[in-house]
């Protein structure tokens, strides 16, 4: 699938979603002319994705090129991706900047590229904070001059795509830029476009859908009746569980100023224990008074009583009103929740 953008007024169609893409030779005004990618895949399946990228140089000079991927971080992109360049100055590979790199961003404060990426552009839409920028610079420097119309591609092969194996909505982004200039831009452009930008991202608007697998749907996509956080738990950690009463309309538990959770948990021995109490330790309570949010933070260990050598392995789970004669399940429906506590 081919994407056109639409930038600076030039005749190019700029999208903002599923990815987020920014190229950038040091002096050289970006554009990322097209993004060819499939619109889905199958969880451990191998994808290419390639980035079309256009440079109009306005000065000399020398500068590696940064990439950026931004993808769901139980994929291990890092680990399951190679990307490679190919342009009109040469090709090689860009070499990943890990998460803990020392390499330092131009003008970005003190911090390194993926961070840098993070402050940056965010989540680039994705509702879960469960994603990561994915950073690379080339192997090589790329020398360039004044005048050059560069065209290039970012190439992306990913392997065992999903490792985490979640069937997945995201928008996945993408970030070019160099190592000199990092996200910045000036008024020199000498070309059509009225400023420079030393960096170009990219972000479309449709979801990338990953199926199969053995996990759990992960919809970074849409708003969700519920949430947990962090997005991957284990039983001893603190998690927060948000319910969100404006997803549908008419809001499922209109002028209710707390409602409540409903959980049965499997331990790791095989038994069930049920908490469905409308009580202190089962409310959520609403943000504000009519935010129709709805959040309660809880030790699971705790709430489902599990002992020394229990743990908790999954729950499901309703969202009661506090007579509990009203539950909400999975999508509005009479179907529950489900949640598995996992690191990965």
């Amino acid at each position: 699938m081919k994407v056109r953008l639409h930038i600076k007024g030039k005749n190019l169609w700029r999208l903002c979603t599923l990815i987020v893409l920014c190229i950038v030779l040091s002096c050289c005004y970006t554009i990322i002319d097209s993004v060819d990618q499939p619109g889905s895949a199958v969880v451990g399946s191998t994808v290419k994705i390639t980035v079309n990228v256009k440079n109009s140089c306005n000065s000399s000079g020398t500068a590696r090129i940064i990439f950026g991927f931004l993808t769901p971080k139980g994929w291990k992109t890092g680990d399951n991706a190679k990307v490679t360049y190919s342009s009109s100055k040469g090709d090689g590979n860009m070499v990943l900047l890990p998460a803990n790199s020392p390499i330092i961003a131009a003008h970005s404060n003190g911090v390194n590229w993926p961070t840098y990426m993070k402050n940056f552009f965010g989540n680039a839409g994705n509702l879960i904070d469960d994603v990561e920028w994915v950073a690379y610079q080339s192997d090589v420097p790329v020398n360039y001059n004044n005048g050059d119309k560069i065209t290039g591609t970012i190439n992306i092969t990913i392997n065992n795509i999903g490792a985490d194996g979640n069937p997945t909505l995201v928008k996945l982004a993408y970030v070019v830029a160099n190592d000199q200039n990092g996200f910045t831009f000036d008024g020199n452009d000498g070309d059509s476009s009225p400023t420079t930008e030393y960096y170009n991202e990219f972000v479309n608007p449709n979801c990338f859908e990953l199926t199969g697998g053995t996990g759990d749907l992960v919809d970074f996509c849409n708003p969700q009746l519920t949430t947990i956080d962090p997005p991957k738990s284990l039983d001893n950690d603190i998690v927060t569980l948000t319910y969100n009463n404006n997803v549908v309309t008419p809001a499922l538990l209109a002028n209710s100023s707390a409602v409540y959770l409903c959980a049965t948990a499997t331990m790791s021995d095989g038994k069930t224990v049920t908490v469905c109490d409308q009580s202190a330790q089962t409310m959520l309570t609403q943000t504000s008074a009519t935010s129709g949010i709805y959040r309660l933070t809880f030790w699971p260990r705790k709430l489902f009583g599990a002992t020394t050598g229990q743990t908790v392995v999954s729950m499901t789970y309703f969202i009661t009103d506090k007579s509990g004669s009203t539950k909400i399940g999975y999508g509005g429906t009479s179907s529950p929740f489900t949640y598995k506590f996992k690191c990965t």
